[in-house]
């Protein structure tokens, strides 16, 4: 049996080593959800000033994209990026831009908070803002508005299919990825973007 810190410890792990490949296209999001469960957040374990910027249940109109962290993991699949603080910036900067509304003072205040308050472990560097920036403008070329996608209708498609249906394209994204993998050669999430595992 795991002491409490062995389980925090191995959970981080799990954690840390998550990650569906954007390669991956035959998973349904249900099935990619799933391979979450042993560790995946709940919405009461989200820092308050996390759910404040980020969950719609907050949203009083400063931030643009604000997601449920249901719609959250979905995206994570989606676009193929782990749980790592890169990940998540990508991830957040795209459903952000998406939206087609993040002026540049939004974007300056998110970067402000996710900076300055938002709790270690969620923080970004100058990496992160560089990642979540490169987000943003791949996810306004994107033809869907993703925080206003109800995923739970999507979760029995395949990846694959749900990509085509929202308009992410998984070539420019890829190319995005060879970018970053260049720029951050000791980020273990910016290196293992395009790795292939093989599906079952």
């Amino acid at each position: 049996m795991s002491t409490p810190s062995q389980y925090i410890e191995e959970t981080q792990k799990l954690i840390d080593e998550w990650h569906v490949p954007l390669y991956t296209s035959q998973t349904t999001i249900d099935e990619g959800l799933r391979s979450m469960d042993s560790f995946k957040l709940q919405a009461e374990d989200v820092p308050f000033i996390i759910k404040l910027v980020e969950n719609p249940k907050y949203d009083i109109g400063l931030f643009a994209g604000n997601v449920s962290l249901y719609n959250h993991d979905c995206i994570h699949l989606l676009l193929g990026r782990g749980l790592r603080v890169k990940d998540e910036a990508f991830v957040i900067g795209y459903t952000m831009g998406s939206t087609k509304k993040m002026r540049r003072w939004r974007r300056n205040l998110y970067m402000f908070c996710a900076k300055y308050l938002f709790p270690k472990g969620y923080k970004f560097g100058e990496e992160e803002r560089f990642v979540f920036n490169m987000g943003v403008k791949a996810g306004s070329l994107c033809s869907a508005d993703l925080s206003q996608v109800d995923f739970k209708k999507l979760k029995n498609k395949k990846l694959k299919t749900v990509r085509q249906i929202l308009g992410i394209e998984k070539e420019f994204i890829r190319d995005i990825y060879k970018i970053e993998k260049k720029l951050f050669p000791n980020s273990e999430e910016s290196q293992r973007l395009l790795q292939r595992k093989e599906e079952a």
